[in-house]
């Protein structure tokens, strides 16, 4: 987990320092500060080694073919979403470590939160918001990377909207529900870059409660909270659950909240949403 300098070997995260023209100057995947300070000055050295012509930006610029953030859904519903591990005593100091990632939706999309703009009116969310919250957002990354689950890995998902108040253009709308995924092993995803090497059983359960604004004028949420708390078993390659039994029980809780629009990260399973508006990379 701590990475190796060379360009080839170990792990791919962490922190990387190149040179405007792509030469790698350094690479370290650690948490510790005195680490990546020390790996900072060996790169500053060594960049002050190199001669003019490689220290100079290149007369063309430089730009990936394809970014997953190029997908970002302008006007839609962008959450910021937060997982972490948690006791049976809400009141116990909130644990460690906590994972941070994105969840996105279109415009169309995000209006399948909402009833009709009626007091007392009820709906259920639409399948595809279900079955994205199911499939890649209640998923277990509060230690590492996981795995998602396969839409015929789910059973009886269902959640539900209610709108509570109107004012004016205003719209408050209260959601509830319940999530329950089952992989029993083999790979059911297809054949994608998330595809592992063996089989990973593992189960996921929630409770959702949240709430909601909706501006009936400008066609956007302007708050959204969102908790899903419940149990989960098993683990995957890079989850970080290599030290607890298989089929032992812990529970876990997500929170998704409003994200400020400088928050323009992809999310992690993007490449799993199924939607049009999503760019997969040109084949």
């Amino acid at each position: 987990m701590r990475g190796k300098p060379d360009t080839v070997r170990g792990s791919m995260q962490g922190t990387y320092v190149l040179t405007a023209k792509g030469k790698l100057l350094g690479r370290r995947n650690s948490a510790n500060p005195d680490t990546i300070l020390a790996m900072l000055n060996d790169a500053l050295a060594k960049w002050r080694e190199l001669p003019a012509d490689e220290r100079a930006a290149p007369t063309k610029q430089l730009r990936s073919t394809h970014r997953w953030e190029d997908s970002y859904p302008e006007g839609g519903l962008i959450l910021e979403r937060f997982a972490r591990d948690i006791g049976k005593d809400p009141q116990q100091p909130q644990q460690k470590p906590v994972n941070r990632d994105a969840v996105w939706f279109e415009l169309g999309e995000a209006e399948g939160w909402l009833p009709e703009f009626e007091v007392g009116k009820r709906m259920a969310v639409t399948e595809r918001i279900v079955d994205r919250m199911a499939r890649v957002v209640f998923v277990d990354n509060v230690r590492g990377q996981t795995l998602p689950f396969a839409r015929v890995e789910l059973h009886g998902c269902k959640m539900h909207s209610e709108v509570v108040a109107v004012r004016d253009n205003l719209v408050d709308i209260q959601i509830t529900g319940n999530t329950s995924a089952s992989a029993k092993g083999p790979w059911l995803n297809g054949d994608n870059y998330w595809k592992p090497k063996r089989e990973w059983p593992r189960t996921m359960q929630t409770s959702i409660f949240g709430h909601a604004t909706y501006d009936r004028g400008t066609r956007r949420f302007t708050k959204f909270e969102l908790v899903a708390t419940g149990t989960r078993t098993g683990r995957t390659a890079f989850n970080g659950r290599s030290k607890e039994e298989p089929q032992s029980t812990h529970g876990i809780g997500f929170l998704l909240r409003l994200a400020k629009p400088s928050y323009r990260v992809a999310p992690t399973f993007v490449n799993m949403y199924g939607a049009k508006w999503v760019v997969p990379p040109p084949k």
